[in-house]
């Protein structure tokens, strides 16, 4: 299994405190992207009242040397390192404003 494929959880905390940004418990679930070495797509979903919410899939790029996981959208850019079985990172936004600190552990 490639370092980043599978189903990830952990938790998502909000780094600016006057925002609409909210903690939240999260899953991600990574796949390779066929014929696109390094390419991964990533579903990512939050849990509210114990119920999994699908919050979107971004494209996602692995850079085995660094060990780090990048997606960019044009709000912001997300980066997630992998060590084995957890992966820690943040969201920028994109002025490069840290908004989030992220913490998964893989789940299958």
């Amino acid at each position: 299994m490639a370092p980043v494929a599978g189903a990830w959880r952990g938790t998502s905390e909000c780094v600016q405190e006057d925002s609409v940004c909210r903690d939240e418990v999260n899953v991600y679930r990574f796949t390779e992207i066929a014929g696109q070495p390094g390419k991964f797509r990533g579903a990512g979903s939050k849990i509210v009242d114990g119920k999994e919410i699908e919050m979107g899939t971004l494209e996602w790029i692995y850079d085995p040397d660094k060990h780090a996981l990048e997606s960019q959208t044009p709000h912001g850019t997300f980066r997630l390192i992998v060590n084995g079985n957890s992966m820690e990172g943040t969201l920028r936004l994109a002025d490069n404003t840290l908004y989030r600190r992220i913490h998964l552990r893989r789940s299958q």
